[in-house]
């Protein structure tokens, strides 16, 4: 039955159109090196309802990742092109630790090994209660022609090999690089993350719309 639903989930992905309601679009990347081991980037982008009527998404703008790891996600996923050549990596940017969590759930699974089922339903009811929280605090509603400003932070490492699977990548100090964005727009896709009070709020909202956005491209500093 899962794989059935996964199976339904990609394919309703790959059906999305292009939404033509609303507009993304980098402003400006800024850029500082806060030590000789890392440069911080400050990615400037606004969206933009493009209709007389009231437009509404469900858009996580707090977090953002890589294409190659964001097709099931209500965040913005980014993309880093050398020239021409597109960077298939997830380990570009440093955007928080993820090894604590990691490292709790591992520690939780120890102590409880003799109740297990237990502290994996109560651990699926609490991803679930905090998933359904999220998406309910991700909508944002646009008037019309409204535009709102949003900023992705970003660290590099300055570490210039990059290794996702068999792709290997240098960050050649002597080209140019680009970024660009791109959004998923879900809906019917959320609904089994939804507590049942959160799905009707959902359903019930007929300005939430779907589909995906893809922003411009804007060069970004990763020369010495």
């Amino acid at each position: 039955m899962r794989i059935i639903s996964i199976v339904i989930f990609f394919f309703s992905i790959c059906s999305f159109a292009q939404n033509p309601e609303l507009e993304v679009k980098i402003d400006s990347i800024t850029s500082l090196n806060t030590n000789p081991s890392n440069r911080k980037f400050t990615i400037h982008y606004h969206i933009k309802n493009r209709t007389n009527t009231i437009v509404s998404f469900i858009l996580d703008t707090k977090s953002t990742k890589s294409n190659t790891t964001n097709s099931l996600s209500w965040s913005p996923s980014y993309r880093l092109y050398q020239e021409n050549v597109t960077i298939e990596a997830d380990n570009i940017f440093n955007t928080k630790n993820t090894q604590e969590p990691v490292k709790k759930m591992i520690s939780e699974l120890r102590s409880n090994k003799g109740n297990l089922e237990q502290y994996l339903a109560a651990e699926q009811k609490k991803i679930k209660e905090q998933n359904s929280k999220n998406i309910i605090q991700s909508i944002i509603k646009l008037n019309p022609n409204e535009r709102r400003t949003y900023t992705i932070t970003a660290n590099w490492d300055k570490n210039r090999y990059l290794q996702y699977f068999d792709n290997e990548y240098y960050l050649d100090e002597k080209s140019t690089h680009y970024i660009d964005l791109h959004i998923n727009l879900f809906k019917e896709e959320l609904y089994e993350r939804l507590l049942p009070e959160d799905l009707n709020t959902i359903k019930e909202d007929k300005t939430i719309t779907k589909g995906w956005i893809q922003s411009n491209k804007m060069e970004i500093n990763f020369k010495e």
